[in-house]
């Protein structure tokens, strides 16, 4: 059989000499889209399973989480990356001068995501915050972890939203992270602490929410 091939998507067509095997000739063209279609998966293990050479361009569509994916040509990453994001409505305290996650009520406020390609996203951290002191800091950052639970950016108080004032205030902050894992797994925790022992920090309304960049 004389192949040849599509200008644009390089597929082959059969030539009027071409024996009459219609069978051989969709077969041929069956096999040069198949990696050219969205493909589905239950899950990133039976994609990587299924698909042991993955071309760049590739798209594949994961059911668990249920995520669109492309393949760079290096990693499989989200076609397109969405904000996550969550808040807790209870009022929390601490008087830890080191970053604690976890307040005196309520849960520690997590998302979960995967790095976009560009390896960086957007981080903005807020909520009300006030001070048992005057001149005494309440601060609110941030944790960013691996999937195995590796601390890949540790809180701040240079990425940090702060009061320092008995009175009640809506405060937030908004910071950069880079030289993350494209497709890797993540998790950004907001992270809290006093000005000093004598301090009661307290922290309502509290959110954590993050933007990819594609």
């Amino acid at each position: 059989m004389t192949v040849q091939y599509t200008p644009m998507s390089n597929l082959p067509y059969p030539q009027p000499a071409d024996p009459a095997d219609l069978p051989a000739h969709l077969k041929a063209l069956a096999e040069a889209l198949d990696h050219r279609t969205v493909l589905r998966f239950a899950d990133a293990a039976a994609r990587d399973a299924k698909v042991t050479a993955p071309i760049a361009g590739m798209l594949a569509w994961v059911g668990s989480p249920g995520r669109l994916m492309y393949y760079t040509g290096a990693e499989w990453v989200p076609a397109a990356p969405t904000p996550v994001y969550k808040i807790n409505l209870t009022s929390g305290t601490t008087t830890s001068t080191t970053f604690v996650e976890t307040l005196s009520t309520g849960d520690p406020v997590t998302v979960s995501f995967l790095a976009p390609a560009s390896g960086q996203l957007l981080v903005t951290v807020g909520g009300y915050l006030w001070s048992s002191v005057a001149n005494n800091a309440s601060v609110m950052s941030a944790i960013i972890r691996n999937s195995s639970g590796t601390v890949s950016l540790a809180a701040s108080d240079n990425r940090a939203a702060l009061v320092n004032s008995v009175s009640r205030a809506s405060v937030s902050s908004q910071f950069l992270v880079t030289g993350l894992t494209p497709g890797a797994t993540y998790s950004a925790t907001p992270a809290y602490r006093s000005g000093a022992t004598s301090n009661t920090a307290s922290f309502d309304s509290r959110f954590i929410r993050v933007d990819p960049i594609p």
